[in-house]
């Protein structure tokens, strides 16, 4: 039986210890899955595709900063899954039904506020940070929406998010980042009413919608109303920068998109 259990000979252990000194600290932390179902062995692999998409749209974000994963420190990490079946024919429900499943998502379990509160705590202040983080998730779920509607996108994967707080070392700049694999580039979403309802027909309502998509989001195209929205995304950017005074950015690629949040200046 000792001879079973012995330890490995002196030139396996060292090949095991490298191997486990090149896993990227992407690839560390906690995954929250929403709703809180253990996955079918079946579903290992699309929460797989999915963690491995979002730790790709942070490195393309790294790129077009033009960092490196060296010139970072990750201070925190943690990633959400959002494994509803629902969003593999979320193409085939009806807007009514999208906006249900919605709902429930966007109530996160306990463990996510216990998780984004040591984010916020390792910032500099827990509130705000879960506070401007919420308007970013909120906008991430929009985002699945329509790339499940329009892209039906979520055959082999899951929606999720990824939150990151890392330090830019170039520029010593604290950064908090949340990512996402929706849309991506070029999204084009239905836009609300500052109480988050549809905007109706009448005059005023749609110069208002056609001031916001102008000077505000800054987008072009038709409203898809047929995909269910959270709504809000485009002035809670407005009130981070201007009422908060924030530095807030996102940034566009073809498989997600990245809310970004300098915190520098602020902690």
């Amino acid at each position: 039986m000792k001879a079973a259990t012995a330890s490995l000979p002196k030139k396996e252990s060292g090949r095991k210890n490298r191997k486990d000194r090149r896993i990227s600290p992407l690839k560390v932390g906690p995954v929250i899955y929403q709703p809180e179902d253990t996955l079918l062995d079946k579903d290992r692999l699309k929460k797989d595709m999915t963690l491995s998409e979002l730790n790709h749209v942070f490195r393309l974000y790294l790129t077009k900063k033009g960092l490196r994963m060296k010139d970072i420190s990750i201070l925190g990490l943690f990633s959400v899954i959002f494994n509803d079946p629902q969003f593999t024919h979320w193409h085939d429900l009806s807007k009514r039904e999208q906006s249900d499943a919605l709902t429930k998502l966007v109530r996160m379990p306990d463990v996510y506020d216990e998780l984004i509160k040591k984010i916020g705590s390792t910032a500099g202040d827990a509130q705000i940070i879960k506070s401007v983080v919420k308007d970013a998730y909120q906008n991430a779920i929009d985002s699945f929406s329509h790339a499940a509607y329009l892209q039906k996108k979520y055959n082999d994967r899951f929606p999720g998010f990824k939150i990151v707080l890392f330090v830019d070392q170039i520029s010593q700049t604290l950064i908090l980042t949340l990512i996402d694999n929706g849309f991506g580039e070029k999204i084009i979403k239905p836009k609300k009413s500052h109480t988050g309802q549809d905007y109706s027909d009448d005059f005023i309502s749609r110069f208002i919608d056609w001031l916001i998509r102008r000077y505000v989001e800054k987008e072009e195209g038709p409203v898809k109303r047929e995909i269910a929205y959270t709504g809000g995304q485009g002035m809670a950017l407005k009130k981070l920068r201007i009422e908060l005074g924030m530095n807030v950015d996102l940034h566009f690629f073809t498989t997600g998109a990245i809310f970004e949040l300098k915190l520098k200046s602020f902690f």
